[in-house]
């Protein structure tokens, strides 16, 4: 793991990808929380989504726009 973050641009690259993988990962997490408790929000399902939203904002304020909605 540890050679994967050797260079900057290979620490950039795995940052650019995962953190986006992670955004849609931890919204569709908090969403199927809220679905099966009856659409209501839950504590982990708020702050699921609320995380994701951090992470969707650092990453398009480091160059990444393109966030999938999921």
């Amino acid at each position: 793991m540890l050679a994967l973050l050797s260079t900057p641009i290979r620490r950039w690259l795995l940052a650019s990808l995962l953190v986006p993988v992670l955004v849609v990962a931890l919204r569709k997490s908090g969403r199927f929380v809220e679905h099966r408790h009856d659409d209501q929000p839950t504590r982990l399902s708020r702050s699921l989504l609320k995380l994701s939203t951090v992470l969707a904002r650092f990453s398009r304020r480091h160059g990444r726009s393109d966030v999938a909605d999921a």
